[in-house]
């Protein structure tokens, strides 16, 4: 990436801020190009901005690290965060059709960064889903304990 101007490659989708909290989850997603079949159950991926200002998407853990080959790996290539839409009073974002919106902001670790410019050293690799109620309430256990009992 060094050196190169970032486009589209076909499935991963650039130049849109996930952060901004004007635009909704929804609109984002939108914007993004399905990987495979266009169901709107799968992720969409965007590369974007780091930012420090998440806007609406609050994180539900602080990060894990990602390993080269597997969780036995001692390399640690970067770091994954979970990250849930929320409206403005701590309460997770639910439509009508009872779904949340969730994203995974994946980080290169530094050893990889400095093999980047300096301008490319600040983007991190987002994946954002809309998860169905019935399919996602045990995953969120932490999320409703942290905000409050969720709403069905």
């Amino acid at each position: 990436m060094a050196k190169q101007e970032m486009n589209d490659s076909g499935f991963i989708t650039t130049n849109i801020d996930v952060y901004d909290s004007e635009e909704e989850p929804w609109k984002i997603y939108s914007r993004g190009v399905p990987c495979g079949v266009a169901d709107d159950s799968l992720y969409r991926y965007f590369i974007t901005k780091k930012s420090s200002n998440l806007g609406n998407w609050k994180l539900r853990d602080e990060g894990k690290p990602v390993h080269r080959d597997s969780s036995s790996s001692t390399v640690v290539i970067g770091c994954k965060k979970k990250i849930c839409y929320m409206i403005n009073n701590n309460e997770e974002h639910r439509e009508d059709d009872g779904h949340y919106w969730l994203m995974k902001e994946y980080e290169l670790s530094n050893v990889i960064l400095h093999l980047f410019d300096d301008d490319r050293r600040d983007y991190v690799l987002c994946e954002i889903k809309k998860k169905f109620i019935e399919t996602c309430l045990s995953e969120m256990g932490n999320v409703s304990e942290e905000f409050g009992a969720i709403q069905v």
